[in-house]
């Protein structure tokens, strides 16, 4: 029975162990259906630069957004660009009342 849910390598033949992405003879990805996370550093940085009121925030986020096909990474980037915004906003604010008074 362990000998029919057994799958073998396309390249080579070996057999492979069960859950196998890579044959260990040949080298080759036999993975079906696993597909490849992007790394989400970039969204993250922008977010915290975003917090942090840095160019930093607003420069990685539209890096980010140019770059990310996962919606969980672009809305890190989103985030991060809405947090840099409303820095502004607030300097803006800040320097109005101060000129004001």
């Amino acid at each position: 029975m362990e000998e029919e849910n057994r799958r073998y390598c396309s390249n080579c033949g070996t057999p492979l162990n069960r859950g196998a992405e890579v044959c260990l003879n040949c080298g080759k990805f036999v993975g079906g259906n696993a597909r490849k996370e992007e790394c989400s550093a970039l969204g993250i940085c922008a977010l915290v630069f975003g917090i942090l009121g840095g160019w930093l925030g607003l420069v990685l986020g539209i890096i980010g957004l140019a770059t990310y096909k996962e919606e969980r990474n672009r809305k890190n980037c989103k985030i991060g660009i809405g947090f840099f915004l409303g820095w502004i906003v607030l300097w803006i604010i800040i320097i109005a009342i101060v000129v004001a008074s």
